[in-house]
């Protein structure tokens, strides 16, 4: 992903190091009005499915997300970065370690929640933002834009959508599947399952293709993406919306 990334972006480029390490940290710019430093530490580790047993693995789980996000903001904070932002999942875990640092650092610290729907995007996505409380405000202010339906991305992509409706891997209270129209937002692109087209009953058309959840995540039709389905789809729902 990060070399695709790179041959995507042009004057992209890409680098792997392991954080923590020195060498890592080292090779980071310094500081300047004109660099942004966002950071997205996994959030599979506060997922509640992946965390739905009991035992002490998904409680090492959970500490381990809450240790990665604590190093990120501290690594923020410690260089005096001018402007930075931080995404994840929102849980009362992940909530719980921001109020922590807005309350130590009112100033420098802030956070909301935030629809990537109510910004134009033709998914529900809702992911927990902290970045300094101006860029937080900024956010919040910015008008809320015409909500996109699946159909409309896809029709500005000139692609017909092969059903009328979707679902995704939930299930209601009843045991019926998740579905909805495709007059309507799409469910959260994820990186483990595609959503899978369907009738108004639910019954199964076919799974989405990762170029048509690439098309909800707001990727160009000309993105290249992994070869193969699974690293394709891996790919694009890890990614930013």
């Amino acid at each position: 992903p990060l070399k695709l990334w790179a041959a995507n972006v042009a004057g992209g480029r890409a680098k792997l190091v392991t954080l923590g390490e020195e060498s890592g940290i080292l090779e980071l710019p310094p500081p300047s009005v004109s660099l942004h430093i966002h950071s997205s530490p996994p959030c599979t580790e506060f997922s509640p499915a992946r965390n739905g047993s009991v035992g002490s693995a998904a409680a090492a789980d959970v500490e381990g997300g809450v240790q990665v996000m604590r190093w990120a903001l501290d690594l923020m904070l410690g260089r005096g970065d001018f402007s930075w932002s931080l995404e994840n999942v929102s849980t009362p875990t992940t909530r719980a370690v921001l109020v922590e640092y807005a309350n130590r650092f009112p100033e420098r610290v802030g956070f909301a929640i935030f629809d990537a729907a109510d910004f134009g995007a033709p998914q529900t996505r809702c992911r927990l933002i902290a970045a300094p409380p101006r860029v937080i405000r900024s956010l919040q202010e910015m008008p809320s834009a015409r909500r996109v339906s699946v159909r409309e991305a896809f029709e500005e992509h000139g692609i017909e959508v092969p059903a009328s409706h979707f679902k995704n891997q939930t299930r209601n209270r009843d045991g019926t599947a998740c579905v909805r129209s495709v007059e309507e937002q799409g469910f959260t692109v994820c990186a483990s399952h595609a959503l899978t087209w369907c009738d108004r009953e639910g019954k199964t058309v076919r799974v989405m293709t990762a170029a048509e959840s690439a098309v909800l995540m707001g990727f160009p039709l000309e993105w290249r993406l992994p070869p193969g389905s699974r690293n394709a789809q891996r790919a694009v729902g890890n990614a930013m919306c």
